[in-house]
């Protein structure tokens, strides 16, 4: 009989990789495994394995499983979005420790299955799993975008916007790489600032923090787009964005009247730089943003993945009125209501500062750090290089001098292919001329 119980998303079953050989790394890049040896194999991976080692023998695996030593630890969940990331499309199994709490994150992680202890299994039984399973019967959806692009096709709640969207492939917008897709819901917090969520197109892969080119379709084929940061996190059915509105400007004075089943296109490629690949691991993650550069942050905290690689994150948000703050602030009070990510709203510190109004915490950010009354108010220890990294995203104001007091702090930049203690987002800078971080 075997000693693990492995969950599905049908609930318990046996385990029916026993015949399978086990390999571990050091196997696969010392000897001369044959594609058939390597598609029989299950290969074994401990929660600190450096996946990208594997990349080329992806394709020929079927069997992976990753180990989780304790409840506690959570590097197993990122290593599995990794592997998901480079195009594995096997079988991906947790193995260990995992909770049933825990189901949700593991299957939004990429993982569908989950071998635990017979003694596990006994003070945790099949009903308490598949009252989670059947709570999240969605969550291969996840693992589908967790995956490299391969077709444009699209995805939705409501079967209706699914028609409604196809109807832009009328206007062949494919044939020049743009992506359709249909608004689902519109917010105006104020006269100048909205927020607005589209289906998502099921192949559309991100990392939470990038942006995308979204825009309107025209007559003349030429289609009007602009950067825009990605507001919801990679796990979500939806995409979010975040918009100021410019007078006469080209493609928010059209943008602020959509409503739900309006059509939009997007390219399929998201980029960017305030991603966590592209930070050092730390204890702390400041974030500054103003105004809409809250955007990718607000991808970033409701991602699991960034409680994993960091103990606090601080969030730093001006913008020159109150009501400029709403948006943000509605974001940061629902983390804790998140079923996924609530009993880390704790570790999680907001600080909003306003400029031309009277505020608790009124001045720029640069003035509040340098005082250090940012520091103090959140009694925290001021920024190091040795515990600390920070994202900035924001006007061409905000990031330069933000650059420079955390390059005088010892704090370097660093990049996706180079990874340092700062990143900064320079898509943005120079296309608001009222600098509040967003595109027109």
């Amino acid at each position: 009989m075997s000693e693990w119980v492995v969950i599905t998303n049908k609930g318990f079953s046996s385990d029916d990789w026993i015949d399978r050989s086990v390999i571990e790394p050091v196997n696969i890049l010392s000897d001369n495994f044959g594609e058939e040896q390597l598609k029989k194999a299950h290969l074994k991976l401990g929660n600190d394995f450096q996946v990208e080692t594997l990349k080329s023998f992806l394709p020929y695996l079927n069997a992976i499983s990753i180990e989780f030593p304790s409840e506690k630890d959570g590097r197993g969940f990122s290593l599995a979005r990794r592997l998901r990331q480079l195009g594995y499309l096997g079988v991906l199994r947790a193995t260990g420790h995992v909770t049933v709490d825990q189901y949700r994150h593991a299957s939004q992680s990429g993982f569908n299955q989950i071998a635990i202890p017979t003694s596990l299994a006994k003070r945790m039984p099949e009903p308490y799993w598949q009252q989670q399973i059947d709570n999240f019967k969605s969550s291969y959806s996840y693992q589908e975008k967790l995956q490299p692009v391969s077709t444009n096709s699209y995805s939705s709640k409501n079967n209706n916007l699914i028609k409604e969207a196809k109807n832009i492939q009328k206007l062949n917008l494919t044939n020049n790489g743009f992506v359709g897709t249909t608004v689902t819901k519109v917010i105006h917090w104020t006269d100048w600032l909205f927020s607005f969520r589209v289906a998502r197109p099921k192949n559309f892969r991100f990392q939470s923090g990038e942006f995308v080119m979204i825009g309107l379709p025209r007559n003349n084929g030429k289609p009007l787009l602009r950067a825009y940061s990605i507001a919801s996190p990679s796990w979500d059915d939806e995409l979010e964005f975040y918009s100021i509105i410019i007078p006469n400007g080209p493609l928010t004075s059209q943008l602020q009247h959509i409503s739900i089943g309006d059509n939009l296109i997007l390219n399929p490629k998201a980029t960017g730089t305030l991603v966590l690949d592209s930070l050092l691991p730390g204890k702390r993650l400041f974030m500054f943003a103003s105004g809409t550069g809250i955007a990718p942050f607000t991808s970033l905290i409701r991602d699991p993945e960034i409680y994993e690689k960091f103990e606090q994150i601080i969030l730093i948000h001006t913008c020159r009125e109150v009501k400029d703050l709403n948006y943000g602030k509605n974001i940061v009070e629902t983390i804790g209501k998140d079923s996924l990510i609530g009993e880390y709203a704790d570790r999680v510190f907001y600080y909003p500062t306003v400029t031309r109004e009277t505020f608790h915490t009124k001045g720029r950010i640069t003035d509040l750090l340098k005082t250090g009354q940012v520091f103090q108010d959140l009694q925290l220890t001021p920024i190091s290089s040795d515990t600390d990294r920070a994202m900035i995203c924001g006007s061409l104001g905000l990031n330069k001098d933000i650059k420079a007091f955390l390059e005088a702090s010892g704090l370097k930049e660093g990049a996706g292919n180079s990874p340092a203690e700062f990143v900064l987002e320079k898509a943005f800078v120079g296309l608001n001329p009222i600098g509040l971080g967003q595109s027109i």
